[in-house]
């Protein structure tokens, strides 16, 4: 199986805001063959660029918050990107080096990365045959030649061999237009003495380097560092990266940045691009997160506090919680000195620890990094609870995988086990007590699954069945481990256990081998060794059967399971809400709040409502006094406008507008019975299904062909509108201002240049042709014809003119297919919907994030509504649902997001909002009816993109009722009453 990856709008933004850093910079090609280009980092177009990007101006981007506009002057030039976990930073970082080669002839890129784990992950992603085929698609010819650098294995030859990885990166030259040389390492190796330091090797490279940082820094090369956060500046692998490989550019991709020293300021430099978690959760980019806690078991249960630790000598003191009496203990020394129920747990290591996150703890034997005032629980420890914990983690794993295996094209179900100690798994012969008691309970649930389905007479069930009957064949093999220690073993079991985690992921997303033999291995277990870099998208659950511990981010631990998944086609799914389970133990039980916590503290959240209330008005229609006046009246806000803390949820279900942070449906406290689904009402669905069934068969998009003497004359017209812009380079002041009891700053625009940076003739063409399709022919034809009647500027080919150019061309585009495209069936029906399953059964549930971020639970839900709770996404849908209970309906419901995908001639899917069954008041006549719902004033206040979508939407439905669907279609705006719309509809038919 290979993925196949797809041009995700966000992946492509954060490639155009970083690409365009350099538009118009100063770069020379006149140096050795062997190093990249040479960028004039002085050259003031660069901040320039940057500075666009932050405001928005350039590529109309969406602006970077103020407080993250950081700049660091000295030391080398920077650019950074912040995505979320999960959103593809390895494919984005990937497709840059592409980028950068094409636009600007860079070949040089060294990749950092601070794990083994993320090093695996990210060589396998670029050597992946789905990716260079991908790759090959977009960039014709153009290679990427990966070496990877590990650890030098000692010869007895007595050679001292130059490192081959490194060598074989240096000798790539500009000569070879088509290869892209890259070096890919781990911080280690980048600091490794041994291997890097040393300069007596038996090999000179560049007729004079024989120390491998030498060679690497003459390279001049671009360094792309993944996991910022890993990278501090003050730390030894930051400092080496700036002194030994002395590039010419450090670009960082994180979710995480460093926090300054002696600053709580994070350590941004040129950011210029921002997905925030936020962002990721709210935009679907992500799974969501449903938090499972196991209850406390045991009201006798022993709390141990870390109360301090000292350096000299080294000791730590815990605190029994129960009898407040304190126990002083050293290295070597057991728990079970305090209470007996922790046996077996010592004291491994005091102050300094492996954890990057905390600088100073206690390390237990089990591998838990404990922080002063961390507490912990005897009965976590306890065979007892882990028992339960591994009982209900398996329970809930079978139940996602037989609703992931049952669908139309299947998802391989995954889960990963976060465990206390490498013993417990392994063993002595890999067969350690907790291996040995997961795969017993295991098997008793495969028993029990195949039972269930025994006798049910279906294809998919009967193939569900072969798998499980598989799995309980050689239990072994359906569980691997990974630890940091396994890198040294020789044992060669453990060793594909690696491999197939570590180094093969589609193995893990394949149902069946090469041989089409059961590939059945889907519950990993580490210990926390997984914690950072390394995921897989069909982890729909972790188990966390150990605290960490330390307060490292609720983000990074849950960001193993992010991603979407994939199914059995590697197609990435993307059309409906997935959630990712996190079982954690009691004593992390307001894991689900924090983890919310971190989501908003990216996000512009404000607890005073001053900066939103005057938008919030206008978008209501109202003054912003009566506004106020109707918060205050509620008890929502006092009178400095301050949100009631706890009235914050019942202000966003009222006033949704307010809403900046994550939606309530993204991360879900299951324990505490929050609903993560909505029931469909089986009487009502009856009566749309018929409805339901016509709209989701397939179509396909034609789009009208256009002749090469209509395009000519469009780029003739653009150019004639007036394309050419000159580049002007501003100055920038900003002063410090005195304001009474303090001091700001004020900026002003303190002059301006003129840019005369020339794009050369063909370089132009070339640019535009990748950009808009349109043949270097007609191109040129149309330039020529349009200069013959006008003088161009000296600097007319400049990028000013380029982009213009293509922003009017994408325009005149969607603007002359609006009316020239339409849709043929396909005759495929879809049994598998978002409301019916394989077998083209009605579902029982549907995810609510699916139908809406909002849950109205103290007004009553209409007897015709398909669905049994109020959900709703704005202000309009929730009158529209409410006023929808009327004599004519027979019955209504939200469409499912992203369920009809309306397919765009100019790229892309739209879905309208609601469908109804209508009758006349007779109850004669039946009519289908399909509502696109705007929570705007008026259809002038509908941006370009969204009357496009309203168009193809009202396009396709007249497609159906040509098909013989008797359906009628309106948009809907905050001025339009539902009852109007449905008796001008009915009045019509």
């Amino acid at each position: 199986m290979g993925i196949q990856l797809k041009l995700l709008p966000h992946q492509t933004e954060c490639l155009q805001a970083i690409t365009s850093i350099f538009d118009g910079v100063r770069i020379t090609s006149n140096n050795p063959i062997y190093q990249n280009p040479i960028i004039d980092t002085k050259d003031s177009k660069l901040i320039t660029n940057i500075e666009q990007i932050w405001t928005g101006e350039k590529n109309e981007s969406k602006p970077i918050p103020k407080k993250m506009r950081r700049r660091v002057e000295e030391g080398i030039f920077g650019i950074d990107a912040k995505l979320e976990t999960g959103t593809g930073k390895t494919y984005i970082y990937t497709r840059l080096m592409y980028e950068l080669h094409k636009l600007y002839g860079f070949n040089k890129f060294i990749i950092l990365v601070p794990s083994t784990p993320i090093k695996e992950g990210t060589k396998s992603f670029i050597q992946a045959d789905y990716a260079r085929t991908h790759f090959n698609d977009l960039y014709p010819n153009i290679s990427l030649d990966l070496n990877v650098l590990d650890a030098q294995k000692s010869k007895n030859s007595g050679r001292k061999m130059f490192p081959g990885a490194v060598a074989n990166y240096a000798r790539g030259t500009r000569q070879e237009k088509n290869k892209i040389s890259v070096l890919l390492m781990s911080d280690s190796m980048l600091l490794s003495k041994k291997t890097m330091e040393k300069d007596d090797y038996d090999q000179t490279l560049f007729g004079s380097f024989t120390q491998p940082y030498k060679t690497l820094a003459e390279t001049k090369p671009i360094v792309i560092i993944d996991e910022p956060h890993r990278f501090k500046r003050e730390n030894k692998a930051f400092q080496c990266i700036e002194e030994e490989l002395r590039p010419q550019c450090i670009i960082r991709f994180g979710a995480t940045f460093p926090v300054l020293q002696k600053s709580e300021e994070k350590d941004y430099n040129n950011l210029v691009y921002n997905l925030d978690s936020c962002g990721a959760f709210n935009d679907g980019l992500v799974k969501g997160v449903a938090v499972q806690t196991l209850n406390e078991i045991n009201e006798d249960d022993c709390k141990l506090k870390l109360m301090k630790l000292t350096y000299r000598p080294r000791t730590c003191v815990f605190r029994n919680e129960q009898t407040r009496e304190n126990y002083t203990l050293q290295i070597g020394d057991f728990l079970s000195d305090i209470d007996e129920r922790f046996s077996g747990i010592t004291i491994e290591g005091i102050w300094q620890t492996d954890d990057p996150n905390i600088p100073k703890g206690v390390t237990l034997s089990n591998g838990q990094i404990l922080q002063q005032n961390d507490i912990i629980y005897s009965s976590v420890y306890g065979t007892t609870y882990q028992e339960l914990m591994l009982k209900q983690a398996i329970d809930n794993h079978f139940k996602q995988e037989r609703e992931n295996f049952l669908r139309e094209n299947k998802i391989k179900t995954l889960s990963l086990f976060f465990i206390d100690s490498i013993s417990s798994y392994r063993g002595t012969n890999n067969d350690g007590s907790l291996r040995l008691k997961f795969e017993s309970m295991l098997k008793e649930k495969l028993e029990e699954e195949i039972r269930e389905i025994e006798d049910i007479d279906n294809k998919t069930i009967k193939q569900y069945k072969e798998y499980l009957e598989a799995s309980l064949k050689d239990i072994k093999k359906t569980n691997g481990g990974y630890f940091s220690e396994d890198n040294s073993t020789k044992d060669e079991d453990i060793q594909n256990e690696v491999d197939k985690i570590l180094r093969d992921k589609e193995s893990l997303l394949s149902f069946k081998n090469e041989a089409g033999k059961w590939n059945t291995m889907r519950f990993i277990f580490s210990k926390w060794t997984l914690r950072e870099g390394w995921d897989n998208p069909n982890v729909f659950q972790i188990a966390k059967l150990r605290s960490s511990g330390s307060e490292i981010s609720k983000l990074q631990e849950v960001g193993r399971g992010l991603r979407l998944p994939v199914d059995e086609y590697g197609n990435r799914m993307e059309s409906e809400q997935f959630y990712l389970t996190y079982l954690v133990d009691y004593s992390e039980k307001g894991f689900a709040n924090k983890l919310i916590s971190e989501i908003n503290s990216d996000a512009q959240v404000s607890s005073n409502l001053k900066g939103l209330l005057s938008k919030v008005a206008k978008m209501r229609n109202m003054s912003e006094e009566v506004l106020l006046v109707e918060l205050l009246n509620a008890g929502l806000v006092d009178i400095e406008m301050n949100i009631k803390q706890d009235k914050r949820d019942e202000l966003i279900a009222k006033y949704p507008e307010f809403n900046t942070g994550v939606g309530s449906d993204k991360v879900l406290e299951t324990s505490k019975g929050n609903k993560a689904k909505v029931k469909i009402r089986a009487k009502r669905f009856e009566d749309i299904k018929d409805l339901w069934q016509k709209i989701n068969q397939k179509y396909y998009l034609k789009i009208d062909e256009i002749s090469d003497n209509e395009l000519k004359s469009a780029v003739l017209e653009i150019l004639e509108k007036g394309v050419y812009e000159q580049q002007i380079v501003y100055a920038t002041e900003q002063r410090t201002e005195n304001k009474g009891d303090s001091v700001g700053i004020k900026e002003r625009k303190a002059g301006y240049h003129i840019f005369d940076e020339i794009i050369p003739y063909n370089q132009f063409l070339i640019k535009i042709n990748k950009n808009t399709g349109i043949s270097l022919p007609i191109l040129h034809n149309a330039i020529i014809e349009y200069a013959n009647g006008k003088k161009l500027e000296d600097d007319f080919f400049n990028y000013n003119t380029l982009n213009n150019f293509i922003r009017e061309f994408q325009e005149w585009l969607e603007d002359t297919f609006i009316k020239r495209f339409s849709y043929y069936k396909l005759g495929i029906d879809a049994k598998e919907t978002a409301l019916t399953d394989y077998n083209g059964h009605m579902k029982k549930y549907i995810v609510q994030g699916s139908l809406g971020l909002l849950r109205d639970e103290n007004t009553e839900v209409p007897s015709t509504f398909l669905y049994d709770s109020f959900v709703y996404d704005s202000p309009k849908e929730r009158e529209t649902i409410a006023k929808s209970d009327i004599d004519e309906v027979v019955v209504f419901g939200k469409i499912p997001r992203r369920s009809i995908q309306v397919p765009l001639y100019y790229g892309g899917t739209t879905s309208p909002d609601f469908m109804y069954v209508l009758k006349k008041k007779d109850g004669d006549y039946i009519i289908n009816f399909i509502v696109e719902t705007k929570d705007i004033k008026k259809s002038g206040g509908l941006r370009g993109d969204e009357n496009k979508r309203i168009a193809a939407a009202e396009e396709f439905l007249n497609t159906l009722r040509a098909d013989g669907l008797n359906v009628r279609f309106k948009k809907q705006m905050k001025h339009n009453d539902i009852v109007t719309l449905i008796n001008q509809t009915l009045s019509e038919s």
